[in-house]
């Protein structure tokens, strides 16, 4: 329980014995929380850019990954790493105007106005990072399907008894049950970090609206 719920019980129970909280006390509050929250989501980005930027780098020398980019190719691998980077960049830098903005909003309504477009932010960062990690994933099986010799010596086992067909299905069915778990496991980081700071924002939004009414 919060500061402003522990307040709303106190009025609750003991009427006249607390002083009143004007509005402008109140939205002072929220202002201060919902920048914080604001705040917490730039953090949390930034060291979640740094996270796996660290961890490209540790894996890149590993043989999995050198296999992988001599598939793909240095130039498709380029363009997967710049895509990526760049979405998180853009993206840190509208968390930070958003923090900006919530930092110096100085009316109710603005604040209001700041915390949909922090949320809507957020949704579309998860629902980009998301798609972008089906997409480059889809791409890269498709290539390896073409291009990996334990595959093509695999299939081409398969081929010669006139299974194929099944060897293809097979290989893309595990490899999008492959996807789909890594997708997953993203969701769930993502719903877990930035789900819990949007509940929060949207608890002040929330509180907001009773006093703007």
């Amino acid at each position: 329980m919060d500061v402003l719920d522990k307040l709303k019980n106190d009025w609750n129970k003991n009427g006249d014995r607390y002083p009143k909280i004007s509005e402008n006390e109140i939205y002072a509050m929220l202002h201060r929380r919902s920048s914080s929250i604001v705040k917490w989501i730039l953090l949390i980005s930034i060291i979640e850019f740094a996270f796996f930027l660290t961890l490209t780098f540790m894996l890149n020398d590993t043989p999995s990954a050198k296999s992988i980019v001599e598939f793909i190719g240095t130039s498709l691998n380029t363009v997967f790493g710049a895509i990526d980077m760049g979405i998180n960049l853009v993206f840190m830098y509208l968390f930070y105007v958003n923090y900006k903005k919530i930092t110096n909003t100085d009316t109710v309504k603005n604040l209001m106005s700041n915390i949909l477009k922090t949320r809507k932010i957020v949704s579309r960062y998860i629902f980009i990072k998301l798609a972008y990690t089906v997409v480059m994933s889809l791409v890269v099986l498709l290539i390896l399907y073409y291009n990996d010799p334990e595959w093509l010596a695999t299939f081409h086992n398969y081929e010669e008894h006139g299974k194929s067909v099944q060897a293809t299905l097979v290989y893309f069915i595990g490899g999008i049950i492959g996807v789909s778990l890594i997708v997953t496991v993203l969701w769930l980081f993502y719903k877990l970090i930035y789900g819990i700071l949007l509940k929060r924002l949207n608890k002040n939004y929330q509180e907001l609206k009773k006093i703007e009414i």
